[in-house]
């Protein structure tokens, strides 16, 4: 049993929250302030502050809720819960950012991400304001000036846009502003944010059908944030690099990943790990674990719904879909992708659906062919079908149903490789024509392919030429 560490050794620790003392560390010293008496965390800030995270990040959001109520009489601290509260409203936001500017609270050091590589879709869900960005420009660095370093704050407010821009696929505008802060940015400068950059600056290159290397990509990465940024990012990156690998058919990166470091949604349950999560749900699609991407999805859905995740309610939809189609059950992979679709038309995320290329594809073409279609639509099948055409290996399972293939088999499939007809092949094995037809019927129905040129294309994918 993990020794208890003491009221005064957290307070030591939360004074550098933010700095060297991270989410993944309150997380790691929960079970410390849950044995604290809760007359004493009701007196300190500090302390309140830990417990406060702990609370959101096992998704207890109404025992989070009661610890703000004890701190109305001092706005730096009840302002600073407030705001990392993922219930509140992007109304309830903006009144709060407002009494903070007329009173001149300021908070230095608000969580940015929580680790995880996305700013609007971080550690709470204002992916919502998007719309606003462009319009109100003044309004936000204004507000972000209350509880980011001034000096980060143009970053900060252009990262936000560019993760906007990228999400209505305006790719080039995103391309711009990222690869400006990525440049301006150096070692010294906010670690977050650099994060922040080049994970968008990957997701922009695989957009725009560019080939990103993910060993030296992410080695990058590593090396860049490793000063002072690994504590907090490394399991995030891990799961990046994973995601990264989809596309790229990297089996490996994939399997080392579940198998000795993707998150247990049967311990613990933290939502700090919800980016893994939705990694691990793809994980389960690529070995045909329809059933435990199902039972994932349901145990996020009321944690996500409860925190307004809107962008993450529609990636786990369509997570949701994808597997549904792939175990042949299309009703519910319709209704699945309606609800993913519903919200990613209201909220402009062309992106969350086109970057899942040839995994979602054919869904979209057989839902327009059931329900008719419309601009929305016929814009995302476009975007949908650059991913599907640039990066052919996302999601494609190493192995289809376990089969096997015999030796004549494969020998079979390098001829038609070479362009070898029927006629030739026999007389390369001395068998009838029949005999080679027979040979190729086994390995269409092996490789669920319909022509000798999908069937090579399907070998090489899964490495049996």
């Amino acid at each position: 049993m993990k020794e208890l560490l003491s009221a005064d050794e957290l307070c030591s620790r939360m004074m550098h929250i933010s700095y060297s003392y991270f989410m993944v560390d309150v997380w790691h010293d929960r079970e410390s302030y849950y044995a604290l008496p809760m007359e004493l965390v009701e007196k300190n800030l500090l302390l309140t502050s830990g417990l406060f995270l702990c609370f959101v990040m096992e998704g207890k959001l109404s025992e989070a809720q009661e610890l703000i109520k004890n701190w109305t009489d001092n706005p730096m601290a009840y302002y600073g819960l407030f705001l990392a509260h993922p219930l509140i409203t992007w109304k309830d936001f903006i009144e709060c950012m407002e009494k903070m500017k007329n009173e001149h609270i300021f908070i230095p050091q608000f969580m940015l991400t929580a680790g995880r590589p996305y700013l609007l879709n971080g550690f709470n869900d204002f992916s919502r304001i998007g719309p606003l960005l462009e319009s109100h420009k003044s309004y936000f660095i204004s507000y972000m000036e209350c509880i980011y370093d001034k000096a980060l704050v143009p970053y900060i407010y252009d990262l936000c846009l560019a993760e906007y821009y990228y999400q209505k696929d305006r790719l080039f505008d995103a391309e711009v502003i990222v690869s400006r802060i990525i440049k301006e940015f150096n070692n010294d400068k906010e670690q977050r944010l650099l994060f922040v950059s080049l994970s968008l600056q990957a997701k922009i290159m695989m957009a725009q059908g560019k080939t990103v290397s993910v060993r030296s990509y992410i080695k990058n990465i590593r090396g860049l944030v490793r000063k002072n940024g690994e504590a907090e990012f490394s399991f995030n990156i891990d799961a990046a690099e994973v995601k990264l690998a989809f596309y790229e058919g990297n089996h490996t990166v994939i399997a080392n990943w579940l198998k000795n470091d993707a998150p247990d949604e049967f311990a613990d349950f933290n939502m700090l790990d919800l980016f893994r999560y939705m990694v691990k749900m793809r994980c389960y699609i690529l070995n045909q674990k329809y059933t435990a991407v199902v039972a994932l999805a349901e145990k996020l859905r009321p944690l996500i719904e409860a925190g307004k995740r809107h962008m993450d309610l529609c990636e786990l939809d369509l997570i949701l879909a994808i597997a549904f189609y792939r175990a042949k059950e299309n009703q519910l992979a319709f209704e699945a992708l309606s609800r993913s679709l519903k919200i990613a038309r209201r909220r402009h995320y062309y992106r969350l659906i086109a970057d899942e290329g040839e995994a979602i594809l054919r869904l979209l073409i057989d839902y327009v062919k059931q329900y008719g279609e419309t601009p929305f639509l016929m814009k995302l099948i476009e975007s949908t079908r650059k991913m599907a055409i640039n990066h052919p290996l996302y999601l494609k399972a190493c192995y289809k149903n376990g089969v096997t293939f015999t030796q004549m088999e494969i020998d079979v499939l390098k001829l038609i490789e070479q362009g070898k007809s029927k006629e030739e092949i026999s007389e390369y094995f001395f068998i009838s024509t029949n005999t080679v037809k027979y040979h190729f019927k086994n390995i269409y129905a092996k490789l669920e392919a319909s022509s000798a040129h999908q069937a090579v294309w399907e070998a090489r994918v899964l490495g049996i030429i």
